[in-house]
C-alpha cells in the first residue's frame, strides 16, 4: 500500500526539507532522488520558491517510481525473502546440496536439472514470484525428456528434488512435480557372467589390466561399488588382518557406516596390494596419496571390453558391475536368504534387495508366489 508522496518544506532554509510516504504502513523520508536515479537535490536549493518547485517534482518522481514497481532496498529484501523469484529460490536450494555429504554424481546431476529449468523457463518466469510457476510449465520442461521412460523418471526424480525442497520451506503449497504423469520404465535385465567366463575374464584383466583386476575381485568379493567405493579406497580402511575393510559413512553411497568382510580370494589380492604401504592415506588403486580422477576406471575398463570381446571373453551386456550382479546371484543361489544377501548388498530393506534380485532376473513374482504360507 502506497500513499500519496508529500513535500514537507520549513521557510527557514537552514532546515533540510523532504518528500514523505508510506509503504506498506511504513513511513519513508527522502531529501534527494539519488535512490531513484534522478538528479533532484532541492536542499541545495538558496530560495524557499526554487527549493519548494524542486521538492514538488521529486514527489512527483517518487510516486511514478512506485508505480513502475520501486521499493526501498530493505522493502525490496524483506518481501524477497518472504517472496523469493523462483531464480533464486532453486539456486539457494541448489547451492545448499552442494554444500552438503552427497555424491559427486548426485551433485552434478543436480547441477544439470538446474541450469536447464532456468534455461527452459526463461528470464521472464524465473524472475518471477513462485508461485506463477505453473504444474504446465513443469510439464512441458520434462517432456524434453520423454525419449525413454528411465531418461524421463530420472529427470523427474531429480525435478522433484527441488519442487519438494521448495514445499518444505513453504515457498509452494503444492509440489508440481507430483501432478506430472510418470512413464513406465522398461526394466534393463543386467548381464551376470558364468562361472567360466568369471574366470577368464579375471584372468585376462590380472594379466594386462591390474588395477582393473584388483577392482573386480573386490567388487566381486566385498560388493563394494567400483567407482567410488574401489576408486577412493586407502590403507587405512583396510584392518591389519585385512579380513575386513571399514568405510565410514561419507564414503559409500549408503551414507551409514559399513564394514565389508573380505573372502579368502581377496585377502590374497590385498594383501600383494598392501605390500610395502606405509602411509595410511595411500590410495590403494593409485598407490599414491591421491585416487585417480573419475573416469579412470570407466576408461580403462573401456579398453579391456573391446580387447575381451574380441577374445569372446565376455558379451555386449557385461559391465563392471556384472562383477557385483555375480555374486549376488551366486550368494542368493547358495543360501536363498535374501536377509544375508541385504547385508551383504549394504541395501537399506529387503525390498530393495528384492528388486535388485528381480532386475537381474533371478527371481519373478511366481517364486514369490510359491513361496507364500498356506492354510
Amino acid at each position: 500500500m502506497f500513499s500519496q508522496a508529500k513535500v514537507v518544506l520549513s521557510e527557514d532554509l537552514s532546515k533540510r526539507g523532504y518528500v514523505t510516504f508510506y509503504i506498506d504502513r511504513k513511513r519513508y523520508r527522502e531529501y534527494n532522488g539519488s535512490k531513484i536515479n534522478v538528479d533532484l537535490n532541492p536542499n541545495l536549493y538558496k530560495s524557499y520558491k526554487e527549493r519548494l518547485k524542486c521538492f514538488n517534482q521529486l514527489a512527483f518522481e517518487f510516486t511514478k517510481a512506485v508505480e513502475r514497481g520501486w521499493l526501498p532496498e530493505e522493502l525490496t529484501l524483506e518481501r524477497e525473502k518472504k517472496h523469493p523469484t523462483f531464480k533464486k529460490a532453486i539456486t539457494e536450494i541448489l547451492r545448499e546440496k552442494l554444500d552438503s555429504n552427497l555424491s559427486i554424481v548426485y551433485k552434478r546431476d543436480l547441477n544439470q536439472v538446474c541450469n536447464s529449468i532456468l534455461d527452459y523457463l526463461g528470464e521472464n518466469l524465473i524472475n518471477t514470484d513462485i508461485s506463477k510457476i505453473r504444474e504446465i510449465d513443469i510439464e512441458s520442461f520434462l517432456n524434453q525428456y520423454k525419449s525413454s521412460g528411465t531418461y524421463y523418471m530420472s529427470k523427474r526424480k531429480t525435478t522433484n528434488v527441488f519442487f519438494s525442497e521448495l514445499v518444505r520451506k513453504k515457498l509452494l503449497v503444492e509440489n508440481p512435480v507430483k501432478e506430472t504423469r510418470p512413464m513406465k520404465r522398461i526394466p534393463k535385465l543386467h548381464q551376470v557372467y558364468d562361472k567360466e567366463q568369471l574366470k577368464a575374464v579375471l584372468a585376462f584383466l590380472e594379466k594386462d589390466y591390474p588395477n582393473l583386476h584388483f577392482c573386480c575381485i573386490l567388487t566381486y568379493g566385498c560388493f563394494l561399488r567400483p567407482h567410488q567405493e574401489i576408486r577412493l579406497l586407502k590403507k587405512k580402511h583396510v584392518n591389519d588382518e585385512i579380513t575386513k575393510i571399514i568405510l565410514s559413512a561419507s564414503e559409500n553411497k549408503s551414507r551409514r557406516v559399513r564394514t565389508s568382510i573380505v573372502p579368502g580370494f581377496a585377502q590374497e589380492v590385498l594383501k600383494r596390494r598392501l605390500e610395502g604401504i606405509i602411509n595410511p592415506e595411500t590410495n590403494l588403486l593409485s598407490e599414491k596419496t591421491f585416487p585417480y580422477n573419475e573416469s579412470y576406471i570407466n576408461t580403462q575398463w573401456a579398453r579391456a571390453k573391446k580387447r575381451m570381446l574380441e577374445l569372446d571373453l565376455l558379451e555386449k551386456g557385461h559391465t563392471i558391475y556384472s562383477f557385483r550382479h555375480t555374486s549376488a546371484v551366486n550368494v542368493y543361489r547358495k543360501t536363498k536368504d535374501i536377509h544375508v544377501l541385504q547385508q551383504l548388498l549394504q541395501h537399506s530393506n529387503m525390498i530393495v534387495t528384492v528388486n535388485y534380485l528381480r532386475g537381474l532376473g533371478e527371481i519373478n513374482t511366481d517364486q514369490l508366489m510359491d513361496a507364500l504360507p498356506e492354510l
